[in-house]
């Protein structure tokens, strides 16, 4: 810092620590970042780092480059499903799923329980009946209303384990098929084990992976406004 380098390097300075100094210093790093006004290279394996410290990301894997982009880019609209699973916590759920049918809208899909889906996605290069994977984050999943969203993906599930995390819960839902969720619910919401719940989620929500891992590309994938200030390069791996 005295000597006013143009570049810094970091590789996981903050792998030591323990949680709370883990945050403090993490937000230290982000002033000194703000108040040195040079460009920053930071490897890690943290993702809420990589997240919150980064303009941009590289997600590496096996040495290879698998996405880069702002973190909102990476959250929203992620290349892959290695991606897509590596961004967030708790992991995004997927489900397998077949398509039934193509639309401008979005493609229609069928699950093996039989339950009927629609994910606002662009479907071109995919055939009805090819076999696909349904990604939907634990935020994006809430309990069932009857005002819910009319394009709005239903899962009938039962609770298998209840996380407190006191400002919210994390909710362990078994479909019928056996397949399982993981939805992110209220802190003070009374659940237990063996409950039948019902969850919900809107079709803009859904993410969808091809066989080979790559993903279709979301139509409404929310904001992807681009930040502005002086980048930093954040490196996942």
């Amino acid at each position: 810092i005295v000597r006013e380098p143009r570049l810094f390097l970091f590789d996981e300075p903050l792998s030591n620590l323990d949680a709370s100094l883990r945050v403090k210093t993490r937000i230290e790093l982000a002033r000194l970042h703000h108040d040195l006004n040079a460009t920053m290279v930071y490897v890690t394996h943290d993702q809420v780092e990589a997240m919150t410290l980064g303009d941009k990301i590289v997600v590496l894997s096996d040495g290879r480059v698998q996405q880069a982009g702002t973190p909102l880019e990476l959250y929203q609209q992620p290349a892959n499903q290695f991606v897509a699973t590596f961004i967030g916590s708790p992991t995004m759920n997927l489900l397998d799923a077949s398509v039934t049918a193509l639309s401008a809208e979005g493609v229609h899909l069928k699950l093996p329980q039989g339950g009927q889906l629609e994910a606002k996605v662009d479907g071109r290069g995919l055939q009805v009946g090819e076999a696909v994977k349904v990604g939907v984050r634990a935020e994006h999943l809430e309990p069932a209303t009857d005002s819910g969203a009319a394009d709005g993906c239903r899962f009938d599930c039962e609770v298998s384990l209840v996380e407190h995390l006191g400002e919210s819960n994390l909710l362990y839902l078994r479909l019928a098929d056996g397949a399982e969720l993981v939805a992110r619910g209220h802190g003070d919401q009374a659940v237990h084990i063996g409950e039948r719940l019902t969850v919900m989620t809107a079709a803009s929500q859904l993410y969808l992976f091809k066989a080979d891992g790559s993903a279709c590309p979301r139509l409404q994938p929310g904001n992807m406004m681009l930040a502005r200030h002086r980048p930093t390069s954040t490196a996942l791996h």
